[in-house]
């Protein structure tokens, strides 16, 4: 470049020397071609200048690009750690709906619940076994204030109402406080198994005792489980409700109705259930299932240590069908349902062979006899209009102490000689329950028991059990509600007339 100025500055300065004949050559020449050259060094500077501008933008793009490459494979880096952390988060899942957040960090249930995972240096919330069991908590504490204007059966409980004529220390009114009601459990879920079929269980026990001073351990549910899906098969295992109980009361009495018009239990078994699922979201449910044991299942009538139901051979046999849809003019999401169950089985006992002055029996040492248990129900519960849901069924059969039913009464002997008689019975209960908003809801109901008197007067005597009750339930927060309930309450004893009781309960539930 150099070379190319001083060529132009000297073609320059001959055609300045030609086009100014009256100058003088030399002197003109000699300080343009100065001039030139001092142009010539401030272009070389600028160009300099400008080579070493280009040099340092090139390095900067070249460290730029080298930031780009190392920003790529740390983005790469962080997407894969995301992606793992995702995938063993999804390992965890309930269902299909379950989200998972981007970190895999926490889970969010179809429900809603959350659950968030521990750092995996603690591992608090992680599987605890190679095949990924996962243990969830619930329960709630429930605190119960009841007053009875007449003695029932049990203080807490009332399940009839018992009459002073026959017991002089029948001072008629009582009072309790209990936390009797209180239930904790744990829900077992394992991640899926073959072909579909996934693992759950259940582990559950309140503290139920005999009256509102004995809190003590009571399993209700206690079984584990095979679901599948996909072809709506489901086999359990274990303790859990009779599989024709289909329907519940809307009252705050623990006692559930029982003795009155809503028999029910949770005895050992093997249950199936077939589910259909169409087009419309209804579903029809055939369950079957063979039931043994339990608590209170026949009972120890001849007191010789040996469960009624244990010395048969025979098992409870069980069945039910149950359909469920949304109603055409529901928009809320209620269903409708009705379904029809029953079951048969037997029972074993000594005959009795002594008896007091009181009519008891003192000792059982005759035959053994079996007895049958039975009994057929249908079940209903149809949401209507906005805002309320009725509830309602009916049942008969016979010896059905076990379950709850009967008022309490399996057999009655009328001759110690001869085998007894089975105590036969029909029931049911019917309950309306208006959901005002979010916070308040209200019910009313009544439930009945009615055994017939002639083989109920030579058991325990009771003949009809009847209560209605009104309740109201108020929700607090999402943990937190309560509820109050009165209840009138009858009980007709074979030649010993009615006994009536008002009943006056408040419940605060905490529910977790």
């Amino acid at each position: 470049m150099k070379r190319l100025l001083l060529s132009a500055a000297c073609a320059t300065a001959m055609s300045l020397a030609i086009a100014q004949e009256a100058a003088a050559p030399v002197a003109v020449s000699q300080a343009d071609f100065a001039a030139l050259m001092e142009r010539v060094a401030q272009l070389e500077a600028v160009s300099k200048a400008q080579a070493a501008r280009i040099a340092e933008l090139e390095s900067q793009n070249t460290a730029l690009a080298a930031a780009q490459e190392a920003a790529k494979k740390d983005i790469a880096d962080v997407r894969e750690a995301a992606k793992k952390d995702v995938e063993e988060a999804t390992e965890l899942k309930f269902d299909e709906t379950t989200e998972v957040s981007e970190s895999g960090r926490v889970i969010t249930t179809e429900t809603g619940n959350k659950y968030y995972l521990a750092d995996t240096t603690a591992r608090i919330f992680e599987p605890l076994s190679e095949s990924g069991l996962r243990i969830t908590p619930y329960g709630y504490l429930t605190f119960e204030a009841v007053h009875n204007t007449q003695k029932t059966e049990v203080d807490i409980y009332s399940d009839w109402v018992l009459p002073r004529s026959r017991d002089r220390r029948n001072s008629g009114h009582q009072t309790s406080f209990s936390m009797n009601d209180s239930i904790l459990g744990f829900n077992f879920d394992a991640p899926e198994l073959q072909n579909g079929w996934k693992m759950y269980g259940k582990f559950e026990f309140d503290l139920a005792g005999d009256h509102a001073n004995d809190p003590a351990f009571h399993f209700r549910h206690l079984y584990f489980a095979m679901d599948n899906e996909q072809s709506g098969w489901n086999i359990l295992f274990g303790l859990t409700w009779h599989l024709w109980k289909m329907v519940t009361p809307n009252e705050i009495d623990g006692a559930w109705l029982e003795q009155c018009g809503h028999p029910y239990r949770r005895s050992p078994q093997v249950r199936v259930t077939k589910k259909f699922t169409f087009d419309d979201d209804s579903t029809l449910e055939l369950r079957a299932g063979i039931v043994k044991n339990g608590n209170g299942m026949g009972g120890d009538r001849d007191d010789d240590d040996n469960q009624d139901n244990s010395a048969s051979a025979w098992a409870l046999i069980e069945g039910a069908v149950v359909y469920e849809r949304k109603a055409a003019w529901e928009d809320s999401g209620r269903k409708w349902l009705v379904g029809l169950g029953g079951m048969y089985g037997r029972d074993r006992s000594h005959r009795p062979t002594a008896v007091n002055v009181q009519g008891e029996f003192t000792a059982w040492d005759g035959d053994l006899d079996e007895y049958n248990t039975d009994m057929v129900m249908l079940a209903a519960q149809v949401p209507f209009l906005e805002k309320l849901t009725f509830t309602g069924q009916i049942f008969a059969g016979e010896n059905l102490g076990g379950v709850q039913a009967g008022i309490g009464q399996r057999v009655g002997f009328s001759d110690i000689n001869k085998k007894g008689r089975e105590v036969s019975t029909v029931g049911g209960f019917a309950d309306l329950r208006y959901d005002l908003n979010d916070t308040w809801a209200f019910s009313a109901g009544y439930g009945f028991d009615d055994p017939v008197d002639s083989e109920a007067k030579d058991a325990d005597g009771r003949i009809f059990n009847g209560r209605a009750y009104l309740a109201a339930f108020y929700q607090f927060n999402a943990n937190l509600h309560f509820g109050v309930e009165y209840a009138h309450l009858t009980t007709k004893y074979y030649g010993d007339g009615t006994a009536d009781d008002e009943r006056f309960q408040f419940t605060a539930f905490y529910d977790f």
